[in-house]
């Protein structure tokens, strides 16, 4: 689903910058930046589990884009659509069909249990887990039970 939306954003920015299609075939490429770059994810029951948002966003090849000033959320994916996290980084790079996210530079991962900050991150949106590998720190905003047993 994810990749089939990147792919219809390639064909906008195609579209609008000026390009002409290709005459056959369904490969797309374009090096122009796509503007305002939006990207939601459903699940099967047609609820929003995930927004990628970015100021602008370039696609790297049919699989990749690169976001400046990405923004991503992630919903309960119920009909309740509660936002149980956001993601906010300047720079990240997007695996469509893996649904992975990543970056370098600094990002600040934000629920209501936690506050994480860090650089060099990773999100897996089929595992649900987030890797911060320099500079982490964690901000608990709950309790901690047992944690150390």
């Amino acid at each position: 689903m994810i990749c089939r939306l990147i792919r219809t954003c390639a064909l906008i920015g195609l579209t609008l910058g000026g390009q002409a299609l290709p005459a056959a075939g369904p490969k797309i490429t374009t090096h122009a930046p796509i503007k305002n770059f939006s990207l939601p994810s459903f699940n099967e029951n047609g609820f929003r589990t995930m927004l990628i948002r970015g100021r602008e966003a370039v696609m790297l090849n049919a699989n990749e884009a690169k976001l400046d000033d990405m923004v991503l959320t992630l919903f309960s994916g119920d009909a309740d659509a509660r936002v149980e996290t956001v993601f906010v980084s300047p720079s990240a790079h997007v695996l469509v069909e893996q649904r992975v996210i990543f970056g370098e530079e600094s990002v600040r991962v934000v629920n209501d249990d936690f506050e994480l900050l860090g650089t060099d991150w990773r999100y897996d949106d089929p595992k649900r887990t987030i890797l911060i590998s320099k500079q982490a720190r964690v901000v608990f905003r709950t309790e901690l039970k047992d944690i150390i047993k």
